[in-house]
């Protein structure tokens, strides 16, 4: 069960649909298409299902910018002041950036947990 997840949610995170990974799951600069073009799975198949996206792109976020804090503040000698406008710009920036891409890997996931069929159920 985890490696389809895993492959999923790759598949989602690279914007590819995961149930026949040709389709794209792109629409536009930032949003995601409704359904796949390919094969026709739905992206949202229930209303509110994108709580776990931000699920993840939050989670994602908070452990590059933690992770970030400690490396600077062992390998720098920048104080705290500066440490917490340089991790709050870019977690910030991150997540509007990826955020998505984060959508994708949800999608994938639910796609390996329930295995939407084109009707959406």
């Amino acid at each position: 069960m985890l490696w389809p997840m895993a492959r999923a949610a790759w598949d989602g995170l690279r914007l590819r649909c995961p149930a026949c990974r040709r389709g794209s799951m792109a629409r536009g600069a930032l949003g995601l298409a409704e359904r796949c073009p390919a094969c026709g799975v739905p992206f949202e198949p229930e209303e509110g299902d994108f709580i776990g996206a931000m699920l993840v792109a939050y989670s994602v976020t908070a452990v590059l910018v933690v992770a970030g804090i400690y490396l600077t503040a062992a390998l720098t000698d920048l104080g705290p002041r500066e440490q917490l406008l340089i991790w709050c710009g870019f977690g910030a920036a991150f997540i509007v950036g990826t955020y998505r891409n984060m959508k994708g890997a949800w999608v994938g996931i639910l796609y390996a947990m329930t295995g939407l069929r084109r009707d959406g159920r």
